[in-house]
Order: structure tokens, then sequence, then C-alpha cells
């Protein structure tokens, strides 16, 4: 099982580049499913989880109005909230150590690429935090939930709000390291780069964007919005685009179907 190795601050939070991200998901897809990176294709990112990681998913209500897609927790508590709806109430239950929580509200049926993303971005912060609350088994939580040793992300993200990466707090940057793993594995980089070199030849930008967008998201079985995402930031489209790709892959899917 592959092991990656990278820096940390004192406080145990990670040092990491973009460009490490990128390196440590695609080295977990070559050894978990090394095909991918020759012949693109969804990522069984569920067995990745549980099989390859060893960590354990469980199933709740998250909050009353499904404001947390999921939560990771690090050490063995007794201090999970979730939330009731037969009571309506919020309550505590326990989880071991290395347990992933995904909020039940992404398994229906319109929740797919939502509910792979978070598994990735839950496993992100197994692999890369750990150490930053095995640091202080009473770490504060990222997320306002006391001093229980755990993290709740939402659905807004961690650092939405913030104008420039130069203003991240440690939490805002944790967050990005879970986000930015889950689309290396998702869509390790190497597969990306051998899709898009398929079009680069056609002449009309917004054709060519779009066709990419709806070529990652078929291959890959990601949101339109993650596909984008993941090829502005390698620099296949340009960041200042602001074309609503997610309407035109939206379009190709129904031309094509």
């Amino acid at each position: 099982m592959y092991t990656p190795s990278f820096r940390v601050k004192k406080n145990g939070v990670p040092v990491l580049s973009k460009d490490e991200i990128d390196c440590i998901g695609e080295r977990y897809v070559q050894d978990f499913c090394p095909e991918v990176l020759v012949h693109p294709a969804p990522v069984d990112i569920e067995s990745f989880v549980e099989n390859y990681l060893g960590i354990t998913p469980d199933y709740q209500y998250l909050s009353h109005n499904g404001v947390y897609l999921g939560m990771t927790v690090f050490n063995d508590t007794d201090k999970v909230p979730v939330f009731d709806p037969s009571t309506g109430r919020a309550e505590y239950i326990s989880a071991k150590a290395r347990t992933i929580i995904i909020d039940n509200r992404l398994l229906e049926e319109n929740q797919q690429h939502r509910y792979r993303f978070t598994l990735g971005h839950e496993a992100g912060h197994d692999i890369f935090h750990s150490g930053f609350f095995g640091y202080n088994p009473d770490q504060l939580t990222l997320f306002d939930m006391g001093n229980a040793p755990m993290v709740q992300c939402r659905v807004d993200g961690g650092n939405a709000d913030k104008r420039s990466p130069n203003d991240w707090d440690d939490h805002d940057r944790m967050e990005w390291h879970a986000n930015r793993i889950s689309s290396a594995i998702l869509m390790p980089k190497s597969a990306v780069v051998l899709i898009a070199n398929e079009f680069l030849k056609e002449q009309h930008d917004t054709t060519r964007h779009a066709a990419m967008v709806y070529a990652l998201t078929d291959a890959f079985d990601v949101s339109s919005e993650a596909a984008t995402y993941r090829l502005k930031d390698l620099g296949f489209i340009p960041k200042d685009d602001m074309t609503d790709y997610n309407l035109l892959a939206g379009v190709m899917d129904f031309m094509i179907v």
C-alpha cells in the first residue's frame, strides 16, 4: 500500500503544493487501479476508501438542513453530533477512529457526483490531517464542534469567502488539501491530459472546452462543475473563462443520448 510523505508545520498541518497533491493522488490511483491512468474510467472511490485505505464508512443525517456533507472522525469518541429526523432533534452517537460519516442526503439518486467527491474529500482529511489531530487529541475542530476529535465539512467549503490563498488560515488550507486530493484521485492528472489532448486540434474554443468537460464527466463519473474546475486548474481552460460549461455539457449529453 502506498503511503505518502510530506512536510508538516510544527502544529501538524501539512505543507503541500498543488503539484505535490496531484502526484500523491496519482500514486494512489497507480497502486489501487493503475488501468485508470491509461484507460480513463471512474475510480471505485467506495472500495478505495473502505478496502484500500481501511477507513470505516457510516451514513447519518449530519444536520436538519443538509448544510454538512461529511465528517471525518480521527479518534474514538461518543460525541458525534447527528440529526434524527424521526424526533426532529440532534443527538450524539459513538464512532471509532478513522470513520467517515456521509450525510444520508448524498445517497439520493441525483447526488451521485457530490457523494463521490465527498468520499474523496473526507478520505483526504484522513490522509493528510490525522497528524494534526493526533498531535493533540483535544484539538479544537474545524467547524465549531467543541473539542471532539473530528472535522465536519460544510456545503459551502472552508475558503469560499477568502479572496486569496494568502488570506487562508490552517482550517481553510486543510479544506483545500481535501478538495484537491479528491480531484486528484477521481480525475488523475495524467488521465485528464490524455482526454484533453484529444480535443486540442478543435479550433473553436467554446466547443473544445465543452467537449473536454463532457468527456471528463463521462469518463470519471464526476460533475460538470468539478470537471470544469479541474480543466481550468490544469490550464486547459482559461481561469477567466466564465462560460457555463455545465449547461453546454448537458446539451451535449442530450444530443448524444
